[in-house]
């Protein structure tokens, strides 16, 4: 299970000064940044073979495009990866003592969303990383996830972790009990008494046979959750988000999509 962070840019901790780097684009002819409703920037830490990068990087779209909403809204959204040279991760990463486990360079963050001029997830795929987590963010804003893949088994594993620290990054909660709470109960999938989640997810209970009101989530055995199974509580034991955190991405996705449309006009 991946760690959330609840302080926004907590992973910030120094800055320096400018350099030059890539940004390229994931696969075929991409739409602007800022014409995305989402924008996915992959980011190579660790690892000795370009290729076998390109190819972890390959697993985790592929996955994504097999999930629900994302599914649907994959001509909509971005990949890019950055190209750093061992010295250039030697600059932007710090790893820290304690968690989070790095520390990014602000001037690395800020230049990539002036070119950008958009928001975006950057993804830290530490190659030889054991330690997964991501901020609780928004859609609409900048956040970071890192990605220890020596924490995962095989591919599966290691695609349902970035699905779920991506999760994170949307404003998910953690549905787990038996795990640290580092985040308090929220919206749209942990809630603090039955009252509050009956007014978030009231709705789907009896329509939807795996929702009710089921205690424990966040590590709090008092706060109660809308499923049993999902990505945001055991995610190698789950194959989908669960039908309220599917219509919560789903409505936030659209969002994005009205808001790209209405910018066009």
């Amino acid at each position: 299970m991946g760690k959330a962070l609840v302080l926004t840019f907590c992973f910030l901790g120094f800055t320096l000064n400018c350099f030059a780097y890539d940004i390229e684009p994931y696969s075929g002819e991409p739409n602007l940044p800022s014409q995305s409703i989402l924008n996915l920037v992959f980011s190579p830490l660790h690892y000795q073979d370009k290729e076998v990068f390109l190819k972890d990087i390959d697993a985790l779209i592929v996955r994504l495009s097999k999930i629900k909403p994302f599914d649907e809204f994959m001509r909509n959204i971005g990949f890019y990866y950055i190209v750093l040279s061992k010295e250039e991760e030697n600059l932007i990463f710090k790893p820290t003592p304690s968690f989070p486990p790095l520390k990014v360079r602000q001037d690395f963050l800020t230049d990539i969303s002036t070119k950008f001029k958009s928001e975006y997830k950057l993804i830290i795929i530490d190659a030889s990383g054991s330690v997964s987590c991501a901020e609780i963010s928004s859609p609409d804003k900048m956040s970071l996830i890192v990605l220890g893949k020596r924490r995962y088994n095989n591919d599966g594993s290691f695609a349902k972790g970035f699905l779920h620290e991506l999760g994170h990054s949307f404003g998910l909660r953690d549905e787990c009990v038996d795990c640290q709470q580092l985040s308090s109960a929220g919206q749209p999938n942990c809630a603090s008494t039955k009252e509050e989640a009956e007014k978030w997810w009231g709705d789907l209970v009896g329509k939807e046979p795996r929702v009710n009101y089921i205690s424990g989530c966040c590590g709090n055995k008092s706060y109660i959750r809308p499923s049993i199974a999902s990505l945001m509580n055991d995610a190698d034991k789950a194959e989908d988000f669960g039908p309220v955190n599917e219509r919560y991405l789903r409505r936030v996705l659209e969002e994005g999509l009205y808001d790209e449309s209405m910018s066009q006009k």
